[in-house]
């Protein structure tokens, strides 16, 4: 049930994301009238899940709940992390909550004939009450809850999981805190495998950013060069050195593992730039927080 953690972990890839939000209404492998990438989408959902299951700051929060909420504790504890999640955005995100949530229903809503019939029963509700947004706020988990009750095979209780978690709040969100970073860098790793043409575009980014710097600076010590000698001669010796001086950093016959050693250092110090695909492709509108 935590719709939003999915979304986000899903990285920039629209297919993904619907894969992974569709997956749990996803009955065995009933997939293969769906486009790869959804299928994609769907597996790594479920393997969040698994990792999830058998983290250990999940399985304090599982167990703790278990108690009250027996079958139930796994399903509140997503809920609690979206919670925290939503709360935290700006730890995680560079992108506004609001223009997140907003781009996500648009997916759903351009792909709607993909959908299973399950989703396809949930999303009004589930967009006119805003869930991924209303998860932040106490009143929206109780909505949250409150539906998941009525939905629920058995007894459940979850009408009343936000009382605990107010009276257990600073624990809760502690183990959410630890957990998250694991799983982002756990779902990385496995869009890098799926996606391995956007490891090398970043990678590609940052020699091009480093030669951009270098080469500025290089015309810097040319202009400065220029003034202090009126020779041409010493002028086109300053500016063959500096281009050699490029060449022999980042091509000449340095081999591929120690380009990428170069750039894992400077990817450190880099702050590459990111789509806009969330600014680019919101279609429909929905009320800030």
């Amino acid at each position: 049930m935590n719709f939003l953690a999915h979304l986000k972990l899903s990285g920039d890839h629209e297919y993904i994301m619907l894969g992974n939000f569709i997956a749990d209404h996803i009955r065995g492998n009933k997939i293969s009238h769906l486009p790869q990438e959804v299928i994609d989408g769907i597996m790594l959902h479920r393997k969040i899940d698994f990792y999830t299951d058998h983290h250990p700051e999940f399985m304090k929060t599982r167990a703790r709940l278990h108690k009250k909420y027996h079958k139930y504790a796994g399903v509140i504890a997503d809920v609690y992390y979206d919670h925290f999640l939503a709360k935290n955005w700006n730890d995680y995100s560079e992108y506004h909550l609001s223009s997140f949530t907003t781009y996500s229903y648009g997916i759903l809503l351009r792909h709607y004939s993909l959908l299973p019939s399950q989703t396809k029963k949930i999303l009004p509700f589930f967009i006119m009450q805003n869930w991924l947004t209303s998860y932040k706020k106490f009143e929206g988990l109780r909505r949250s809850f409150q539906y998941l009750a009525k939905r629920a095979n058995f007894k459940s209780n979850m009408e009343f999981a936000v009382e605990d978690l107010i009276d257990d709040y600073e624990l809760y969100e502690a183990e959410f805190r630890a957990f998250f970073p694991d799983v982002a860098t756990y779902c990385q790793n496995e869009l890098d495998k799926l996606f391995p043409a956007d490891r090398m575009s970043k990678k590609n980014q940052i020699i091009n950013e480093k030669a951009i710097n270098y080469k500025n600076r290089s015309v810097k010590e040319e202009k400065h060069e220029v003034m202090s000698n009126d020779s041409y001669g010493e002028k086109q010796t300053t500016e063959y050195n500096s281009k050699k001086s490029f060449r022999q950093r980042f091509s000449r016959t340095k081999s591929l593992k120690k380009i990428d050693e170069i750039i894992e250092k400077e990817e450190k110090n880099i702050k590459m730039p990111t789509k806009n695909s969330i600014k680019n492709h919101v279609v429909i509108v929905e009320k800030s927080e």
